[in-house]
């Protein structure tokens, strides 16, 4: 019932009308467009640590690293599948850079066949993991039938890459009940070791090939929310002990790889799988028609063409940019929490 009134509403017009703090500055637009004019900073005791995020489907990849970057770079939301490519995060403190590299869940080919999905979420992962400095895992410890092992895929590529330092991270430890669940699948998922080395007391579990259920090699585990930020700021501060010397490979006032029209686009996006039920928001494309930031670079107002069913129709502004309806959580705090409204144009 509810999927027909969704359908019939979304036929009357196809445009949506959104109105958010504006997310980045124009240092950051000028870089994530490709304009090189703005340079790296080179200090000579400058620090730098690339960090692939990997993880299955609604691990919580995205909201970990939103969390550690204090702004909303990564969409998310409570569905699966709502990264559908990598995109870079950049995190600046003081003589370190932290490049965090987000990536789709992991799918398999079976999957990837069945619901049609693009080739990023069989690729991403793989190329990510290349180029990482470090590899961080996420494992949901509140999904029942996945929690007391590591996919194998997982493993596999962790195996390929054994030389490069690995972390594991427990999410969404607010949600569990049990905690000493947590101790018992910290046992399981590193296969009773650390580093290679069996936990102090402990002996390993010696499983080899698909009798695996984690990763020996792990360096640390860290047991976290990323939705509260329990234990995030261990993990930050972990993290920038393992930078090494390097030159960075962004600005310090640039936060991300993406455009802003990239970033909105996305957000709109995520937010429309938790807007809309079911298997109809995955089917939406959202096409911005307008985009205008005032002249407190504070505001940006936008329209976005929705094309569920190939529609398409010109879109026309009727009324100023004062007169539009504030849709911006105020709360929110400039990250991209936005509401939406449909209009007939």
């Amino acid at each position: 019932m509810m999927y027909k009134q969704i359908r019939k509403l979304l036929q009357k017009s196809d445009t949506f009308i959104f109105q958010i703090k504006q997310l980045s500055s124009n240092t950051n637009e000028i870089v994530a467009t490709g304009q090189t004019e703005i340079l790296p900073a080179c200090n000579s005791d400058s620090r730098l640590l690339k960090v692939a995020v990997i993880g299955m489907p609604n691990a919580g990849k995205s909201t970990f690293i939103n969390y550690l970057m204090d702004r909303k770079v990564c969409p998310s939301s409570a569905k699966v599948h709502t990264t559908r490519g990598k995109a870079r995060a950049i995190f600046t403190q003081d003589n370190t850079q932290i490049v965090f590299m987000d990536t789709p869940g992991i799918v398999s080919d079976k999957e990837h066949k069945k619901f049609n999905l693009e080739k990023t979420f069989i690729r991403d992962s793989k190329n990510v993991s290349r180029d990482a400095d470090m590899i961080g895992i996420i494992h949901d410890v509140t999904n029942f039938w996945t929690r007391d092992r590591l996919d194998m895929k997982i493993i596999k590529l962790l195996e390929y890459h054994k030389s490069k330092p690995s972390f594991l991270i427990f999410n969404k430890i607010d949600a569990l009940k049990s905690k000493r669940k947590l101790l018992d699948l910290a046992r399981l998922l590193t296969e009773n070791c650390l580093d290679g080395k069996p936990m102090p007391g402990t002996k390993s579990f010696n499983r080899e090939g698909s009798d695996m259920k984690g990763w020996p090699y792990f360096q640390d585990i860290f047991m976290v929310s990323a939705l509260t930020g329990d234990g995030l700021e261990d993990v930050r501060n972990y993290l920038i002990s393992k930078a090494q010397p390097g030159e960075w490979l962004f600005p310090e006032q640039v936060w991300t790889d993406q455009s802003t029209e990239t970033i909105i686009t996305n957000t709109v996006k995520a937010k429309l799988l938790d807007f809309i039920p079911q298997e109809i928001p995955y089917n939406l494309k959202p096409c911005m028609e307008y985009f205008n930031v005032d002249e407190t670079v504070s505001i940006a107002i936008l329209v976005f063409r929705m094309s569920p069913w190939r529609i398409s129709t010109s879109v026309l502004l009727p009324s100023p940019v004062g007169e539009m309806p504030m849709l911006v959580d105020p709360l929110s705090g400039g990250s991209l929490s936005i509401g939406i409204t449909q209009q007939n144009i």
